[in-house]
């Protein structure tokens, strides 16, 4: 169910970008992270690991949307330009948009962001099962500025080969997870496409 998600990009070269996009993954608000509180989730620190060493090998920006989904949590965002710049990159590259709590406002926000900064070429950044969903939006809300939008999906769940293996014929707690995101990920498609 969710490997026609994951193959449907592939990861471009960020040749023609002049920014990385990437979006939050969950936040955990008052866990322990080191001396400060607040940590992400796995698919956030997943896309924040691969867009800090794109950023390094690119000499890119980063631009992390999200912010605070939920009551008990943090802004995605301001956890994630905490740990960019615990990892070494330096602030002059990191951009923070703190007001998304969705796919589409990550789009919306981001579009804005990239619209007054003049950016042109977008590379987006999240995992591999939303990125459908998130490119329905951002070639929507960027394309409507003029800005094209290049996927780079990662946070891989399954392998891409299809290759069977004889451990998926045991029930596993990680297949019905995956089963799960991936029903969000198809009903969220269908609601961006009717909110057409």
């Amino acid at each position: 169910m969710g490997q026609p998600l994951e193959n449907r990009y592939s990861q471009q070269q960020p040749d023609a970008a002049q920014v990385i996009v990437v979006l939050g993954g969950g936040s955990v608000g008052s866990v322990p992270d080191g001396t400060e509180r607040g940590g992400l989730m796995s698919a956030g620190a997943a896309r924040l690991l691969t867009a800090a060493r794109l950023a390094k090998q690119h000499l890119l920006p980063v631009l992390i949307s999200g912010g605070q989904v939920f009551s008990d949590g943090a802004s995605e965002a301001l956890v994630a330009e905490r740990i960019l710049l615990q990892l070494g990159l330096p602030q002059e590259q990191i951009i923070v948009e703190t007001q998304a709590r969705t796919t589409k406002e990550n789009a919306a926000y981001s579009a804005a962001l990239c619209r007054e900064r003049g950016y042109k070429n977008v590379l987006l950044l999240t995992s591999a099962l939303h990125m459908p969903r998130s490119m329905q939006f951002f070639e929507r809300y960027l394309g409507e500025q003029g800005i094209k939008v290049v996927a780079y999906p990662c946070d891989y769940t399954l392998n891409p080969q299809g290759k069977f293996n004889p451990r998926w014929l045991v029930p596993q707690l990680q297949a019905f997870d995956i089963t799960c995101m991936a029903l969000h990920e198809y009903v969220g498609m269908a609601g961006a496409f009717l909110q057409r």
